[in-house]
């Protein structure tokens, strides 16, 4: 089982709310793109590093090396990895190790089986289909996808990050408590999401016992996607 670190987010990225005005469109989950991160021998840490303290200029969804998954930017969110006004807005972003050995592309597989558990069945593109690149270099998606579809890769094996991290957390009657919740903050909002202050809604909130920080329109995008199947889960609330 991988554990996924969502202690730490990136400089750079733009919030759900933001992205029809950055980038023309609004946020959609409609694929996922394979990085490298370039030279061999920059560690995990040092890449991590980079997004997190470096110029922000620059961002990714996920760091992924052998048994380590860091997620420095929600997928609810846009990372800033594509060079594309297009792929920002309508992808996720994996950065690999560029070493590739069979354990780094376990992981990789772990996480996309996850991902698509999650989104649905997101297929696989390589960086330079969004812009002249060599990334993501040695890096084979069919052998991901392969990978990913294997009996030895299960979304059980992966434990979720994110808004969904959160919720699979919970015990059944803490399930219960959040419907209950969703429910009276369905009743209080009485004017459309998008009229409610933007500095409310996209304030961040840090999860306290779970790690990595959310906010109040992640967690009611999170809600609005997921209702029906946790009301399934707790059919007496």
């Amino acid at each position: 089982m991988t554990q996924i670190n969502e202690s730490l987010t990136a400089k750079g990225y733009t919030p759900a709310s933001l992205v029809p005005q950055v980038f023309g469109r609004p946020r959609t989950i409609d694929g996922i793109v394979i990085h490298w991160w370039g030279a061999t021998g920059q560690t995990h840490d040092g890449v991590v590093n980079f997004f997190v303290n470096g110029p922000g200029t620059t961002s990714a969804h996920f760091v992924v090396s052998a048994g380590r998954i860091d997620c420095l930017v929600s997928p609810l969110d846009a990372a800033w990895h594509s060079g594309n006004a297009v792929g920002n807005a309508t992808t996720i972003g994996i950065e690999c190790r560029p070493e590739a050995t069979d354990a780094d592309y376990a992981t990789v597989a772990e996480l996309v089986a996850w991902l698509r558990s999650e989104y649905g069945d997101l297929p696989l593109s390589p960086h330079r289909e969004w812009q002249s690149t060599a990334c993501p270099g040695v890096w084979n998606l069919d052998r991901i996808d392969r990978l990913a579809g294997s009996a030895a890769i299960t979304t059980q094996s992966t434990t979720p990050a994110t808004s969904k991290g959160l919720f699979m957390s919970l015990t059944p009657a803490q399930e219960q408590e959040v419907l209950k919740a969703a429910r009276a903050i369905n009743r209080y909002l009485d004017a459309p999401i998008s009229k409610i202050d933007d500095t409310i809604l996209d304030a961040p909130i840090t999860r306290a016992g779970v790690g990595g920080k959310t906010s109040l329109r992640s967690t009611i995008a999170y809600l609005d996607k997921n209702l029906n199947a946790l009301k399934k889960e707790a059919p007496n609330v």
